[in-house]
């Protein structure tokens, strides 16, 4: 009953509008659109379809790191996982946890095996209050200071390199830049002592 005026206003106008093409007379007024048009009102007013589609989230280092470590396929020891879990807590404090796992570089992985060359050895312990990175540039400064073996700092960057390899399978990250960073080459080596000769240990 309210559409029913704006209906017959509408009914006219077709009407008169055939009268106009037959060339009879006509009432104008009834051809021409009304600017308070309830129908064409709707439509200028009409909101735009709202869509709910969020962009997608980049994962961060700390999130892709972690459902690494809880992904209920993995069958791992105590041992290997509190590993895993040491090498996640270093790349967070060294790379940061909010970095997108779709950035992280060579370069990341190069400042990660650059703190392991001078990481003391329970830096968490001796130095509670100081970052992994901290206490590495500490101990390089000031020599003297027990630092982590070659074998520690390799087994530390083979885990990293682990996780990048699981997000490469899954699509997080385009390839793995950490898979010639400790794999191929000892990032210690310079550092180990050489033997001692056998003269040098004659008294």
């Amino acid at each position: 009953m309210r559409r029913l005026p704006s209906v017959i206003a509408r009914i006219e106008m077709e009407i008169e509008h055939a009268r106009a093409m037959a060339g009879l007379p006509v009432d104008v007024t009834l051809i021409q659109s009304l600017k308070d048009d309830l129908a064409e009102h709707a439509l200028e007013t009409a909101p735009p379809p709202s869509t709910n589609a969020q962009p997608d989230k980049l994962l961060t280092l700390g999130e892709a790191y972690r459902s690494y470590i809880d992904d209920p396929t993995r069958a791992w020891t105590t041992n290997t996982r509190e590993a895993y879990e040491t090498s996640r807590r270093l790349a967070i404090a060294v790379i940061g946890g909010a970095v997108a796992v779709s950035s992280i570089s060579r370069a990341h992985c190069r400042d990660m095996l650059d703190v392991l060359r001078f990481l003391p050895a329970n830096a968490s312990k001796i130095f509670p209050k100081l970052s992994p990175r901290e206490a590495a540039d500490r101990a390089r400064l000031r020599g003297g200071i027990k630092i982590i073996s070659a074998a520690h700092a390799n087994s530390l960057m083979s885990n990293m390199s682990s996780f990048l390899n699981w997000a490469v399978d899954e699509e997080l990250l385009a390839r793995n830049p950490a898979c010639q960073s400790a794999s191929k080459r000892d990032p210690l080596s310079a550092s180990k002592r050489d033997p001692l000769r056998r003269a040098a240990l004659r008294v």
